[in-house]
């Protein structure tokens, strides 16, 4: 997490207004705003906005009008998920006394960031929240059988429930995606009895059902599935039972550091310099993925991209691109496992840039190289 640890360089930011007005505790800082921001989302023309309705927010507190700020932070959260615009909601449904509310908006902030500074330290003092009770949850909590009354967990820890036979049908959590750059996620039910035989379905942040769920081929069998979300984005669980026979389970969601160094450079604005003859040691984390690059023609000529395969299964796709970002063509497609060599005409001192991605299905790592 380096610097983003624990949210503790935001006490050592300067706030845009005088501190002396603001709420006890609220974050006000521009500067820790965008730097949030970037970690979370990455490069993104949506900060502009963000940071217009962050403004007005701390303007709000510095005036004591906690009903606008709850109004506006709550809308702001849709779309800038971060710690600090939950954490500041949850100072403002503190200074209305809404508890409850303001334990959910700092449970947020947590599940995003475990250790996140200014929340641990109002939590500390605040006499309104008990101890814990702001936590993700790691275990079930009953309603939860919707997405509306989804449990929020966290990542890495197992999270113990149990589907209770006819009367419950499907226990449903939330978990929010790691920051850019955009990973893959295990998530494992494992089934703790015999006559269960789970179903896990994964929904993305609108509710939409995405393609990796699974279900357990026997009674007593666990499942364990693999998906790339969106950066920061909510993440919807739901575990029920294919045959109305209930049981116990833990489930355990865990961010794989699938990515490589390079990313991320899913688009051709942020393709990554690379050199002629310079070794390149990348993936593609799945058939969503896709990584640009770019380099500088040093003659006028033919250069060779050779993308050598270190996968059996990855299909490997090269797209070309010259400097007005405009497609100029594709290497010839290869078999699974296979290697791909390719050469086209470039002119001198001209960048070009080279996408590499996978045949739908397939995956893997690659070494790059153009001569």
């Amino acid at each position: 997490m380096g610097a983003m640890a624990g949210g503790m360089w935001l006490s050592n930011r300067r706030p845009i207004l005088n501190p002396d007005k603001m709420p006890e505790g609220y974050v006000a800082d521009m500067s820790a705003l965008k730097q949030e921001f970037d970690h979370y989302y990455g490069p993104s023309d949506a900060y502009g906005d963000v940071s217009s309705r962050f403004r007005s927010a701390a303007e709000l507190a510095a005036k004591g009008n906690f009903p606008a700020v709850a109004s506006v932070l709550e809308s702001l959260s849709k779309t800038g998920s971060l710690p600090v615009i939950f954490h500041d909601l949850g100072v403002a449904y503190s200074g209305l006394a809404d508890y409850p509310r303001a334990t959910g908006a700092f449970r947020e902030a947590l599940a995003r960031d475990p250790e996140y500074g200014p929340t641990r330290k109002f939590l500390r003092e605040t006499r309104g929240i008990g101890p814990g009770t702001a936590e993700p949850f790691t275990r079930e909590l009953e309603p939860n059988d919707s997405s509306l009354t989804a449990n929020l967990i966290p990542l890495r820890a197992p999270v113990g429930g149990e589907i209770a036979g006819n009367t419950d049908a499907a226990d449903f959590y939330r978990v929010s995606a790691p920051p850019s750059p955009r990973d893959l996620l295990s998530i494992e039910v494992a089934n703790h009895s015999t006559p269960f035989a789970a179903q896990l379905r994964v929904f993305d942040s609108n509710v939409k059902i995405q393609s990796w769920g699974d279900k357990a081929a026997r009674a007593g069998q666990s499942i364990k599935v693999t998906g790339g979300p969106a950066p920061n984005s909510a993440v919807y669980l739901s575990i029920s039972s294919e045959d109305r026979q209930g049981g116990a389970y833990l489930v355990t969601v865990t961010p794989l550091k699938a990515y490589d160094r390079y990313e991320p450079n899913d688009d051709i604005m942020a393709a990554r310099k690379i050199s002629i003859g310079e070794e390149i040691s990348a993936n593609i984390m799945d058939d969503a993925d896709s990584d640009f690059f770019s380099f500088a023609s040093p003659r006028k000529g033919e250069v060779t991209v050779e993308i050598r395969n270190r996968a059996e299964a990855f299909v490997p796709v090269l797209a070309l691109y010259n400097m007005d970002r405009r497609n100029i063509g594709f290497a010839p497609e290869v078999k699974p496992g296979a290697s791909l060599r390719h050469t086209f005409d470039v002119d001198k001192d001209r960048i070009y840039y080279l996408n590499i991605s996978a045949r739908t299905g397939s995956s893997g790592a690659y070494v790059l190289r153009v001569d």
